[in-house]
């Protein structure tokens, strides 16, 4: 999933995205460029011919004909167009045929290519400059843009050789930043996960860039290191109250059986009644601190070499009686063993569990079956039933403590023995849930994501 979101077209349409807006301001900035120096250009050679009427406005003919050819062949401030016209705009001298029509005012006029083809046989656009002289003659002076042509085209040469690999630059980077990003969102996202499949334990991940995620992140490690502070204590007070109740349930017992063994007239019954409440009460009492027990990883100890599958052989072998006695028929899916590091004693109470369970809960002619095996490598129990099922609502609160389905309040028991084998199957790595099923209720055990 990673590698797919890492280096796949989410990561690429960003990447891309990213490179075409800078490629956008690239062109938008060199755009500029082109404009200001095709100005400054323009405006430079204006500048040139405007000063050179000046000071040739009072020349005379020769010292004009003179110049026009120095000015030729000059590079910085040559003259591509000078011509003299009289009062009446006729040409008595230079290189254009017929006055343009443009101001006679000693500033710079742009004539386009077609205005200088009719002028002078050019095919470059031009800026010219008319002036008039203090005996009425008109001197004209001009230029080409070829040189700012140049310039202008050794811009759009150099836009661009540098945009291809000015975009697959940022493409790179975008590339970059997209799988920086991804993989830090794909270790919340899994860290997340761990956590709501019941790892407290874990943090969201930080980093040193001290950003957005990771300021919130470390928010939320707060507030879950706060949660695990106020479950703890809750825990506590429960297991607490659990243990102090033992030594009155057991006095209470005493006291009552005391009784029984005496002449207790007619109030034997209740007696009796209230022996069996207490029962009742101290075997709550003790799955209560069985779970502790088991929360805690008191047992981590004695973990060794497991066989699931003969686990659950004999825990199936051990129910077989209580099935038949119901009606329910009982099948087991085990080919061969299933080797896992844990405590034997307390997978087979998991197991007993939920065998347990699907047996209470399967009417008469039902059926439950128990399997066993690794799927794609995986460890995977499964303990399925024909009974009513578990509503989609209630999956997610069976293994909460004390809480019982509505389809099983009128059967015995107190809501702890989900409870108890998932805090087992926890303690082992492994995972309990509710799945689909098209008829009755299945419950699978398998490894957990953190596993």
């Amino acid at each position: 999933m990673l590698t797919r979101d890492v280096l796949g077209p989410r990561a690429l349409r960003f990447a891309v995205l990213f490179a075409l807006a800078v490629a956008a301001i690239t062109i938008t900035a060199f755009a500029l460029v082109y404009l200001e120096v095709a100005r400054v250009e323009t405006n430079r050679l204006g500048a040139i011919l405007t000063e050179e009427a000046r000071l040739n406005v009072d020349a005379s003919d020769d010292r004009l004909r003179a110049a026009l050819a120095a000015r030729q062949l000059s590079e910085i401030r040559r003259i591509d167009y000078l011509a003299l016209f009289d009062a009446k705009g006729v040409v008595t001298l230079g290189n254009i045929s017929r006055l343009p029509p443009i101001a006679i005012d000693g500033l710079p006029h742009f004539l386009d290519s077609g205005a200088m083809r009719k002028l002078a046989g050019a095919s470059i656009s031009a800026i010219v400059v008319a002036i008039r002289r203090a005996d009425g003659d008109i001197l004209l002076l001009g230029r080409d843009l070829q040189d700012a042509y140049e310039v202008e085209e050794t811009l759009l040469r150099a836009l661009a050789l540098a945009l291809a690999p000015t975009a697959a630059l940022f493409i790179a980077l975008g590339v970059l930043f997209a799988r920086n990003a991804a993989r830090r969102l794909a270790a919340v996202q899994g860290a997340i996960s761990r956590i709501m499949a019941g790892d407290f334990a874990s943090r969201l991940p930080i980093s040193r860039e001290d950003d957005d995620i990771d300021r919130i992140a470390v928010a939320i490690n707060l507030m879950l290191d706060e949660m695990a502070r106020l479950l703890d204590q809750l825990k506590t007070v429960g297991d607490n109250i659990a243990h102090e109740l033992r030594a009155p349930l057991a006095v209470a017992r005493a006291k009552l059986e005391r009784a029984l063994e005496q002449d207790c007239g007619g109030e034997r019954e209740r007696v009796q009644a209230a022996l069996e409440q207490i029962d009742r009460a101290a075997q709550a009492v003790a799955a209560l601190l069985r779970i502790a027990d088991v929360e805690n990883g008191l047992r981590e100890s004695r973990f060794r070499d497991v066989d699931l599958a003969m686990v659950c052989a004999q825990t199936l072998e051990f129910y077989e009686p209580l099935a038949e006695a119901k009606s329910v028929a009982v099948t087991s899916a085990m080919s061969e063993p299933v080797v896992i590091r844990g405590d034997e004693d307390l997978l087979r109470e998991a197991v007993a569990n939920l065998v347990d369970n699907a047996i209470k809960f399967t009417p008469a002619g039902g059926a439950v079956s128990l399997a066993v095996g690794t799927v794609q490598g995986q460890l995977r129990l499964e303990v399925r039933d024909t009974g009513p099922g578990v509503a989609p609502a209630d999956r997610d609160r069976i293994f909460q403590r004390f809480y019982r389905v509505r389809a099983g309040e009128g059967e015995e028991g107190f809501g702890l023995g989900l409870s108890i084998a998932q805090a087992i199957a926890k303690l082992h790595g492994l995972e309990l849930q509710v799945e689909d099923s098209a008829i009755g209720a299945l419950f699978v055990m398998k490894l957990s994501r953190k596993a």
